[in-house]
């Protein structure tokens, strides 16, 4: 019989799965496009087939986010999804394949938030399944860029919130988060523009107007050219848009995250801020990618702070060695 070791991070805006020995074997938007009318909604599309279908769906059709802000909201469309993600990794024809999963979580769970991940999980029929915070995982890599600490302070700006967390070996000693993230940025960018030029724009556009041409200096002279619908002309337009343009809403954001980091980093204990100090502050996640984030955070903070490689998927990298080691995982398990 077949089998499978995985790690899978279900997001606001991605999910991701890592296999062991392999890497990364799937990354697609954690997304379902349903058809509206009647009684009952019906998923018509999801993940990557579902994303396509930005600006191409019609009136009687919605997409639906399950995961909002690190919390699923809706336990049965994240268990459909779950199973269509899995189709694609685990290939079986008729004797189905033991599975054995690390599933990432989000730091600052309530009992009922943790309890729906757990339904939607089990409800999948796994071989074995650990819960494990995406943070402590992130923590095992080695980050170290000066001393020969291992304690690190780590950032992680998402597409629905934003985490921190001191973690030392894989264990968290001190974490928070801040319901700012990607998806807050992109919200922003519409409303802006709206409100200084007379632009309606999708959050899809917004979001490609953040990863091209967002940027946190003041100075960026990038641009780009997108089509709105114009509120005064009742009609659909080819404008440039500018970094200048959107400046504002991205920087306001960004602002609230490191006066989060700032207050985090005030509570920790003198020999923590020290390490951090000396190491720096490491920045993951999809919102770590935009322009002069560590220059923004580095003025305000006074700390260095670095951008990792392969900052989107840390956590998943750091899976890799709980999914080589047992016992090593059944620490991260209990210490967490």
């Amino acid at each position: 019989m077949a089998s499978y070791e995985l790690c899978i991070d279900m997001g606001s805006c991605y999910t991701s799965i890592y296999k062991k020995n392999v890497g990364v074997v799937l990354r697609e938007a954690t997304l379902a496009l349903m058809e509206t009318s009647g009684k009952n909604m019906r998923v018509i599309k999801m993940g990557m087939e579902a994303e396509r279908m930005y600006g191409k769906s019609s009136e009687d059709e919605v997409f639906v986010r399950p995961v909002v802000e690190g919390i699923v909201k809706n336990v049965e469309l994240c268990q459909k999804l779950l199973s269509y993600f899995l189709s694609k990794v685990a290939h079986y024809r008729i004797v189905k394949p033991s599975i054995k999963v690390i599933v990432l979580l989000p730091i600052g769970l309530s009992e009922e938030e943790y309890e729906n991940y757990r339904s939607v999980f089990y409800a999948i029929g796994f071989s074995k399944i650990d819960f494990v915070y995406s943070m402590s995982c992130a923590g095992l890599l080695d980050f170290r860029m000066v001393s020969n600490s291992k304690t690190n302070m780590i950032v992680n700006i998402g597409g629905g919130k934003t985490e921190m967390a001191v973690v030392i070996d894989g264990k968290i000693v001190n974490a928070c988060s801040i319901n700012v993230g990607g998806n807050l940025v992109d919200r922003a960018i519409v409303e802006h523009l709206q409100r200084s030029k007379g632009y309606i724009l999708s959050m899809n556009t917004a979001c490609k107007l953040k990863q091209e041409i967002g940027s946190l200096y003041e100075t960026d002279t990038s641009s780009m050219e997108v089509v709105v619908q114009d509120s005064s002309a009742n009609g659909q337009l080819n404008v440039i848009i500018s970094s200048q343009d959107i400046f504002t809403p991205i920087c306001d954001n960004y602002f609230k995250i490191v006066q989060t980091m700032q207050a985090f980093f005030n509570s920790c204990s003198q020999e923590v801020a020290q390490d951090i100090v000396h190491e720096g502050i490491i920045l993951i996640g999809g919102g770590s990618l935009i322009a002069g984030v560590e220059q923004f955070f580095k003025k305000i903070l006074n700390v260095s702070v670095f951008t990792s490689f392969d900052s989107q998927i840390v956590p998943l990298l750091g899976s890799e060695k709980l999914l080589a080691n047992y016992n090593l995982l059944q620490k991260v398990v209990e210490e967490n």
